[in-house]
Formats: structure tokens, sequence, C-alpha cells
């Protein structure tokens, strides 16, 4: 018993996670200053009951007991300040700071325009990363098994992949006949050179006694780069795509904030242009959270599909 109370009660996070229920007692300057009042203080507390049962569920194994607390111990302190600071005592520019019953209140108020901009992103991201890293991987491993061509396609490379795609996405959306089109080409465009010159680097890399004895039981070179390469490669390629899609999603939220009418960056652009902050940092929260959702995704895919991880 007293290892569960040690484990599972006695931590900061849970401090910080009372704490900041508690402020929900106390009277609220926000609600008797402020010209639109508070918002109820359910949704918010939802929110905070979800976190506090997904970090007990996280906390079960030993490994990553300390990690999740010290996370989790910094994010409870962030909303505590946020709720006592802002919802409470109103210290803060209220334009700017709005109270976080208010943003996530959004959550409940907006949610088809945030479920549609969700879906649209979605779309483009999934689409434009399978599109990069596919191709990247198979081109990047042909030039990567010659080294003549190696040679005179690697600096090229290089030299593109220094180059961020936020830079010409502009000009993207400029030139293309449809947001679509350019969302789908920056999103592209941001994965495809880092992918291929990692494709490039390890297809050098596989150990050659590997390659030798593929080469003994006379396999095809197409066998070789396809069922022996790329497989021994995939832990690598796999391990990147956080990165990668951390990129994509930059590059996809600026482009939809200069040009499309839909989207999670859309929605963002367009409470900003209205000057609505609450929905603004609503929509900041929740990329955050789909960007979450997605490496954790992400590392539970590599955890069950690739066996032969090193």
């Amino acid at each position: 018993m007293k290892n569960f109370f040690k484990k599972y009660v006695l931590n900061f996070a849970n401090l910080f996670f009372l704490l900041t229920i508690s402020c929900f007692f106390i009277p609220s300057k926000y609600a008797a200053e402020m010209k639109g009042g508070l918002k109820s203080f359910f949704v918010f507390g939802a929110f905070l009951l979800i976190i506090e049962i997904a970090f007990l569920f996280s906390i079960r194994k030993t490994s990553k007991e300390r990690a999740s607390k010290d996370i989790m111990t910094f994010v409870f302190a962030f909303l505590f300040i946020w709720e006592f600071c802002v919802s409470r005592l109103n210290l803060l520019p209220f334009v700017f700071v709005p109270a976080p019953e208010n943003v996530f209140y959004v959550f409940i108020s907006d949610t088809a325009k945030i479920i549609q901009g969700f879906f649209s992103s979605m779309f483009l991201i999934l689409v434009g990363m399978n599109l990069s890293i596919i191709s990247a991987v198979i081109i990047g491993t042909l030039v990567g098994w010659n080294p003549r061509l190696t040679k005179a396609v690697y600096p090229i490379v290089k030299a593109i992949s220094t180059v961020p795609a936020l830079i010409y996405t502009p000009y993207v959306v400029l030139i293309m006949p449809t947001f679509r089109a350019a969302s789908l080409c920056v999103i592209f465009l941001s994965g495809f050179w880092g992918a291929i010159m990692d494709s490039i680097n390890n297809t050098a890399f596989v150990e050659k006694k590997i390659v030798n004895a593929a080469k003994v039981l006379n396999l095809s070179t197409p066998t070789i780069l396809f069922k022996i390469i790329i497989p021994f490669n995939l832990p690598r390629i796999i391990n990147s795509l956080p990165i990668r899609l951390a990129a994509a999603l930059m590059t996809l939220t600026v482009a939809e904030m200069l040009g499309a009418d839909s989207g999670m960056g859309y929605y963002v652009r367009y409470s900003l242009n209205f000057a609505n902050y609450t929905k603004a940092i609503a929509g900041i929260i929740f990329i955050g959270f789909v960007v979450t959702i997605l490496n954790t995704v992400i590392d539970t895919l590599k955890k069950h599909l690739i066996k032969w991880n090193y």
C-alpha cells in the first residue's frame, strides 16, 4: 500500500492537478470584471481529468515513471498558473491571454469546424507524407546502391535539403492551380529531400557481409534492394518519421494560413484575423494534440511491426 501511494499519489504532478481543480472553488475576478465572462469549467475540468487518467496509466511501467512524472509536473504546473493568474485573479492582458475555461470551451462550441479542419489537414498530410517517404526510399536506395550515381547525386540532394520548405511555400501556393495541389506539393518537398538523403546514407551503411551473402545466393539486384536493404533500413526510416511529420505539419500549417479555406492552420489564421485569440489558442492546442497522437501512433507501429529493430 505504501508503494502504491508513493507511485500513484504522492508526486508533484498530482499536487498541481489538485491545486488546479481547487481553483474552481475560488471566486473569479475574470468572470466579475470581463464583459464576456467565464465559460463553464466542466470542459476544462474534463480535460484535466483525462490528462490525469492518462498520466496514471503511463506510470504503470517503471521505465517510464520518472519521465512521465516530470513531464506532467510541468504540464499541470503551467495549467495551474494559467488558471490561477487568469481565471481567478485576472492579472494578465485579457485580450491576448484568455481564460483556460474559455479556450477549452471552444472545443464544444466550434466542434464542427475543428473536425472539418482536422480531416482536411490529415488527408493532405497522409497523402503527401506517404508519397514523399515511399518515393524517397525507393529512389534513395537505387542511388545509394550505385557508387558512381551516389557521388553524382548526393551533393545535389544535400544542397537542396538544406533549404527549408517554408521558404518556398508561398511561391508554390502562388503558382499552383489549386490550394490542394500546392499543399500536397509543399508537404512532399518538405519530406522528400531529407528522406532521400537518409536513404542514400542508409544504403551505404548496410553491412557488407549481408550484401555479400545475398550475392553468394545468386539473388537478383531487385530482390537484394527491396527484400534485404530496405527492410534492414526500415527501423531508421521509421525513427525519422516524427521529424518528417513535424516538418510536414509546420509546412502545411503555413500553407493553410496563406491561402486555404479549411484546415487546422486555416482555423488559427481565421481566428487571428478577427483577433479572436481564444479560438486561436484553442487551435494551437489542438494542433499540438494531433502531433502528439500521431507520434504515439508511429511509436506503437514501430514496436509491433519492426521485430528486427536494432
